[in-house]
């Protein structure tokens, strides 16, 4: 059941991951000058704003995604001394 949630989380937090760092390389693009899109002051603006987002969200994507790694190991080793009592 673990699994199956951390999975489910991690999908999801994948996608904002993706379009958070999307925005911020907009952003980015626009302060280094490169794109004439809206000002240097929003684009900085905007840019701090997604950054208090996307940090947390690809911390959790990434405690999911190293769940989704061990919990297969671990219910395998759970499994083997479950086995081998009597």
């Amino acid at each position: 059941m673990m699994y199956h949630y951390s999975r489910k989380i991690h999908r999801i937090f994948m996608f904002l991951t993706i379009f958070l760092s999307l925005i911020m390389w907009l952003t980015g693009q626009v302060m280094e000058g490169n794109f004439l899109i809206i000002d240097d002051f929003t684009a900085r603006k905007i840019h701090r704003l997604v950054s208090n987002f996307f940090s947390p969200i690809l911390a959790i994507m990434g405690l999911t995604g190293l769940i989704m790694y061990f919990y297969p190991l671990i219910k395998k080793v759970r499994n083997k001394d479950n086995n081998q009592r009597p």
